[in-house]
């Protein structure tokens, strides 16, 4: 599948993947830092912004999608950044096509199994009756009468769009619905499988995603791993402490 994507500067080719229920405009800002020495490309992933919707989102499928933006622009020596989902979608390219990649920096997520709330957003999000749905405003008070997070509730709202004299939502709910089980695990594929990449992993210090317990399994896959934490930040660190983030990016692709 080709995925729709952004370009940003020239120079070494740097590929940052979003998380759920995001998109490659989530990292735009981020993607302007690094412009002025790399040529940065921002996907949307299947089922999410203007790419293409599908039934299947496995992370190999999704980690195909990537190698074949790889193709298409001849890239080589790649930088691969992923977010959340997008971090599971790097850590598979990289430990399925590791050749391909120079670097890979995995924010706030580790290759591990995790319970969710995800079910809850897609039917909060379905809920809508975007027939009557009036704006935006409105649309956010309904979400923030089952979800308590207005993060979230951003996040998700940026999938609401005008269609004529409607909204509608450009993610595919239906089909991401399908496959959250998939979207909460890691491939036991590689349960045997070694990635020896020089590899960041950046979390937020305020966040359970990325927890010390799992450094063991991040080891395993990744022996040569660093681990960095900002502090005061949660599962967004890029988009809570974004000057910090691109410091601590910047430092460690640099040098890689």
């Amino acid at each position: 599948m080709l995925l729709e994507f952004q370009e940003f500067g020239k120079g070494r080719p740097v590929i940052i993947l979003h998380g759920l229920f995001g998109s490659g405009r989530n990292w735009q800002g981020i993607a302007r830092g690094l412009a002025e020495n790399y040529h940065v490309i921002t996907p949307d992933l299947r089922n999410h912004g203007q790419s293409p919707h599908t039934d299947s989102m496995s992370y190999s499928e999704m980690a195909d999608d990537v190698i074949a933006i790889a193709d298409k622009l001849n890239l080589t020596e790649i930088i691969i950044v992923g977010h959340s989902m997008g971090g599971k979608v790097a850590m598979t390219a990289a430990l399925s096509r590791p050749e391909r990649f120079s670097a890979m920096v995995v924010v706030d997520i580790a290759p591990v199994n995790y319970e969710h709330e995800f079910n809850q957003y897609i039917e909060a999000m379905l809920s809508l009756n975007l027939q009557t749905l009036k704006s935006r405003s409105q649309a956010e008070t309904e979400l923030g009468k089952v979800i308590d997070n207005i993060n979230i509730i951003q996040l998700l709202l940026q999938n609401l769009i005008r269609a004529g004299d409607n909204f509608e939502w450009r993610i595919n709910l239906e089909g991401i619905m399908a496959n959250l089980d998939t979207i909460g695990q890691f491939p036991d594929t590689f349960k045997n499988s070694v990635c020896r990449l020089p590899t960041l992993f950046l979390g937020g210090s305020e966040s359970e995603y990325l927890r010390s317990i799992y450094n063991s399994r991040i080891f395993q896959y990744f022996p040569a791993a660093e681990i960095t934490m900002i502090n005061g930040t949660g599962h967004w660190p890029h988009a809570e402490k974004p000057n910090d983030f691109l410091k601590q990016l910047k430092s460690f692709i640099n040098y890689v």
